[in-house]
């Protein structure tokens, strides 16, 4: 299946410069042919110990779903060549159930600027939930009896964070530019 992807997509693809091409390919079989109304293209890199671990992260909307492809490495070993795996979500608009972001602001205490530091743009559309198990307690400091585990769940869908300091404040702008029109597509797909 050959889409082609707009011009300003792809240039955002070659500038975080992860795997471009796999990128494309991955969005045009999701897209089958749809129009991008908006893109977020997120590149991240992490150190592990000793090796680097590269992470690219696209967010396409379309009239009707949004689609989340995701870019990782898969290092080498004994028996598998190094590989790129890219998965690819496609959700529709009205499954999504929330949205959300969290904004920081740098302060000196007293002010502070009208522009984000950072980020964290989150959705939801309960694909996924996350659970966090922890040994449960008494508030007897001698009780020797296992208590069992306790917990909580919680939705954990996307979390995208993007920071001015690593990212720069152009990146942020496009974030929020991003989460501005996903939330007007989300509001028209459920009214």
């Amino acid at each position: 299946m050959t889409t082609a992807l707009p011009a300003d997509l792809l240039r955002a693809l070659e500038t975080a410069g992860y795997f471009p091409q796999t990128a494309a390919q991955s969005l045009a079989r999701s897209l089958r042919g749809a129009e991008p109304v908006a893109f977020l293209v997120r590149p991240e890199t992490t150190f592990d110990g000793p090796e680097v671990r590269r992470h690219l992260t696209v967010l396409v909307l379309t009239a009707a779903h949004l689609h989340i492809t995701h870019l990782d490495d898969d290092p080498a070993d004994a028996l598998n060549p190094s590989q790129v795996v890219s998965t690819t979500e496609r959700i529709r608009l009205q499954r999504i159930t929330a949205t959300g972001l969290s904004q920081v602001f740098d302060t000196d205490g007293k002010h502070s600027p009208a522009r984000e530091a950072e980020i964290t743009l989150g959705v939801t559309w309960d694909g996924t939930r996350r659970v966090d198990v922890e040994r449960a307690v008494c508030e007897d400091p001698n009780c020797q009896l296992d208590h069992g585990y306790t917990g909580t769940t919680s939705p954990s869908d996307l979390a995208l964070r993007v920071s001015a300091l690593a990212d720069g404040a152009g990146a942020v702008e496009e974030a929020l530019a991003f989460h501005d029109v996903l939330l007007d597509a989300v509001d028209a797909a459920t009214a």
